[in-house]
């Protein structure tokens, strides 16, 4: 086994400030954050920003479209697709879109299955988005965003150590423990804190840094709405490997009401008392093609 480097955390923070193997975000990305720091945001004002990526627009349509908004009639402009998903939601999924196409471009598999990375993430952010709405809460940023983007650092530690990194995922699969505690072991650095480091560096919202760094512990997080947020990831993390939805197909499991973000959500709804949450985790199997659908529009970038 490869050695733990020394100072871990000092070298790869020098990796990802150099960048050197870390993609810079796109000019469209730049672009939607910088329209949407607005507090009056308009249509108007960003719909000419997804207009000039023809791809990212394609699935804006897409999305509008699909099982996931459950529509009966279809939206043929991005101006209604605008209106039908919200302007913060629109942004946010934007946003994500062209983090992950950043991301997935020129991806070496080096034999690890990022599909299902992917798979996973588009069912944390689904599953986010139910339990969302079915505790009643409300928040301003995307839960399907923040799942989409919260294990972005996996890839990130991948581009950088591709072969090490393989080495990590069989090391959880050998001793039964999470990608995370891996991560520490094999690397001395997890996905994380790189991740964080990466959003930090692109000048990501304070929400997906929060989601990207915290959501294994949201009550570590200052900010009372990223804090809520993030806490939906969590437990979505959670439902989702309970489902069988991960990646690296190991993952430890949890009770639901000793996590941190139960203790938070349970502040901020009544709701979630009432909750039966057996029938909640045994409801995603009929959500899967929904999530499936999800992650072909995330690989649309590639048709």
């Amino acid at each position: 086994m490869n050695m733990v480097p020394m100072h871990a955390h000092e070298y790869y923070l020098d990796q990802v400030n150099s960048l050197t193997r870390i993609p810079s975000l796109p000019l469209i990305a730049s672009e939607l954050m910088q329209v949407t720091s607005d507090d009056n945001l308009s249509v108007n004002q960003i719909l000419p920003v997804i207009e000039k990526d023809p791809p990212l627009a394609m699935k804006v349509l897409r999305i509008a479209n699909s099982a996931y908004y459950g529509l009966h009639r279809k939206v043929e402009s991005l101006r209604h697709a605008l209106v039908i998903i919200g302007m913060q939601e629109l942004s946010d999924l934007s946003l994500g879109f062209s983090v992950i196409k950043t991301l997935s471009d020129a991806e070496d598999n080096f034999g690890l299955e990022w599909d299902n990375l992917w798979e996973h993430s588009a069912a944390v952010g689904h599953i986010g988005q139910m339990l969302q709405e079915n505790l009643g809460i409300q928040t301003n940023s995307s839960p399907y965003a923040l799942g989409l983007l919260h294990d972005v650092g996996k890839i990130i530690l991948h581009r950088l150590e591709p072969v090490k990194y393989i080495e990590v995922v069989q090391y959880a699969l050998a001793n039964g423990i999470s990608t995370h505690e891996a991560e520490n072991h094999v690397l001395g650095i997890d996905h994380m804190t790189v991740g964080a480091w990466v959003a930090d560096k692109w000048q990501l919202p304070v929400s997906i840094h929060d989601a990207i760094k915290y959501h294994h512990e949201p009550n570590h997080i200052q900010d009372p709405e990223n804090r809520i947020s993030t806490a939906l990831v969590q437990l979505a993390n959670i439902v989702a490997n309970l489902r069988s939805i991960s990646f690296g197909k190991n993952f430890q499991r949890s009770i639901l009401n000793e996590e941190s973000g139960w203790q938070i959500l349970q502040q901020v709804s009544l709701k979630i008392a009432e909750m039966d949450f057996e029938r909640f985790i045994m409801s995603i199997d009929d959500e899967v093609e929904t999530i499936k659908e999800m992650v072909h529009l995330l690989g649309g970038h590639k048709q």
